[in-house]
């Protein structure tokens, strides 16, 4: 497992990322690269992010506030608002506001106001947090579920993270899992397939090893 932090919103994109496929024992990557990203610093988009512009409502309720599952350090929050908000990694922002990503390759930050509640400043992160967000190996992207009516299965797993590609196929875990990122391997992998009406039977998922696996912090000393 390789770390890299990206500090100051310096790329996603500019890692050279592309979707060649590295499922254990083939290419030249051996082990899930692990990126950290930092989209906030002293409260502001770092160089590179954006903020969306806001139409409509843009205050939130933190009274609900915790320590993202998807944080390597203390100063990144989830649990705020509906789960419609999608507020599950989010930044301390100027006078009372919150900023919030929306995916880890997207350098986009959505603004909100907090009326209630107040964010944990202390809270550590997990030993072991969730990635906000997978690189596969076949080059499908998926991010973390926020909540949300996704159907089920036969086998009684559920979606934990919605990907890209036509294969209309989630990550998936088990009814009682804690994670659904196995990293027993240098390379970790998941399960993917569908999901349908009620609890059809898709016969078994597929393991797929991920390429990248994207985590969140805040500023080192911040």
């Amino acid at each position: 497992m390789r770390k890299l932090i990206v500090l100051l919103g310096a790329g996603v994109l500019a890692l050279g990322l592309s979707a060649c496929d590295v499922r254990p024992g083939a290419g030249p990557e051996k082990s899930t690269k692990v990126v950290t990203i930092v989209a906030v610093v002293d409260g502001k988009p770092a160089n590179g992010f954006h903020m969306e512009p806001m139409t409509g409502d843009n205050t939130i309720d933190c009274q609900y506030a915790t320590i993202s599952r998807a944080a390597t350090t203390m100063g990144v929050f989830g649990g705020c608002g509906a789960s419609a908000q999608s507020a599950d990694v989010c930044w301390p922002g100027k006078d009372n506001t919150l900023l919030c990503g929306v995916t880890p390759w997207d350098k986009v930050l959505i603004g909100w106001t907090i009326t209630a509640g107040q964010l944990p400043l202390g809270a550590e992160p997990k030993a072991e947090p969730e990635p906000w967000g997978m690189e596969l190996a076949d080059g499908r992207k998926c991010r973390a579920r926020v909540g949300g009516a996704w159907g089920g299965r036969s086998d009684g797993m559920v979606g934990a993270y919605s990907c890209t590609g036509s294969q209309q196929e989630v990550v998936l875990q088990g009814g009682d899992a804690a994670t659904a990122v196995d990293r027993s391997t240098p390379i970790w992998t998941v399960q993917v397939g569908k999901l349908g009406a009620g609890a059809p039977d898709f016969g078994p998922p597929s393991r797929v090893g991920v390429r990248v696996a994207y985590f969140a912090g805040a500023q080192v000393g911040g």
